[in-house]
């Protein structure tokens, strides 16, 4: 249910699919409606502000935490959840019953790094409701890994980081504080995540802000969770046919530029944006540049959303 007393740019908590889902919402409703699906998953939305709402001037701009993540339903011990429910396809089914719920048939669709595999399965299971799609910091693939350690940028910047181990007590045993694992390996691996090393301590001013969960950490150590993009994403989005724009960072060192690149020859419809300087977090190495390919993106399909009507 709606909680009216708070202003959308506050947040608010709405049912969707029977789970609570907490959103913010940027912009005229009266503009085209443009989802945004945060990655981690063990992170909430937080992380890509300011830069996303910058948008607000060209789109209604819909941020949320993903189930299981902030915000939104958790599971055991901080909700009701069960930990099954976090499955990528009924992650999916959210979107599309976000933007419904918000008055949107259509809607674009942007995902960042996991919440990019989210995004393919949207497309996928709701392919009707997807006006565009942007895959930022993501990869369709599953067999692109091997990629990263022949890069220098990646083992120059692995050896700044510090190691965190998934079953360090100290973050995992019952009773750690909520997130404490992620929020832990966040800020070990920040410079590997951004390009940008003398703002580093801005990045870490922007981690402090972000609600890490533990919720995915037992079922994802276990094997128990699905890939978030769907089989054979790339032929998911070529029989979809609409158009991808594809956002990645020039030094990226989590997912492999030759990820992006693969599929931009695979997707006859996309349009490829390196971004310079700019690693993992590219809205934050390089917002300018970032949020241009965006705009010049979303500005293409409202010209074509014109042309159409006359």
């Amino acid at each position: 249910m709606n909680t009216p007393e708070t202003s959308p740019a506050d947040g608010q908590t709405v049912s969707v699919n029977g789970v609570d889902v907490f959103v913010k919402r940027f912009g005229d409703p009266a503009l085209p409606m443009l989802i945004v699906i945060h990655g981690g998953p063990t992170w909430d939305h937080s992380y890509l502000l300011p830069a996303v709402a910058e948008l607000s001037d060209v789109a209604h701009v819909v941020l949320f935490d993903l189930r299981g993540c902030g915000r939104s339903g958790r599971t055991p011990p901080v909700g009701m959840l069960p930990v099954a429910a976090l499955q990528p396809d009924y992650l999916a089914d959210d979107v599309a019953a976000l933007g419904a719920l918000l008055g949107a048939r259509r809607a674009d669709v942007l995902g960042f790094s996991y919440g990019g595999g989210i995004a393919m399965r949207v497309v996928d299971q709701h392919p009707d409701f997807v006006r565009s799609l942007i895959l930022a910091s993501t990869t369709a693939y599953r067999d692109d890994e091997h990629e990263l350690a022949a890069t220098a940028d990646y083992r120059d910047r692995i050896a700044l980081c510090v190691e965190v181990a998934w079953d360090d007590p100290v973050l995992t045993a019952l009773g750690a504080p909520d997130g404490a694992l992620s929020r832990a390996m966040a800020y070990g691996s920040a410079p590997h995540n951004i390009w940008r090393l003398d703002k580093i301590g801005d990045w870490h001013r922007v981690l402090d802000g972000v609600r890490f969960s533990s919720d995915w950490n037992e079922p994802h150590a276990r094997g128990a969770l699905r890939p978030a993009a769907p089989d054979d994403a790339p032929r998911v989005l070529r029989e979809w046919g609409g158009p991808v724009l594809i956002l990645h960072g020039s030094r990226e060192m989590a997912v492999p530029i030759g990820a992006a690149r693969r599929l931009h020859c695979e997707v006859p419809a996309s349009t490829l944006a390196e971004i310079p300087d700019a690693a993992h977090m590219a809205h934050f190495d390089n917002p300018s540049a970032w949020l241009g390919a965006i705009r010049a993106f979303l500005g293409g399909q409202q010209a074509a959303d014109r042309r159409g009507r006359h």
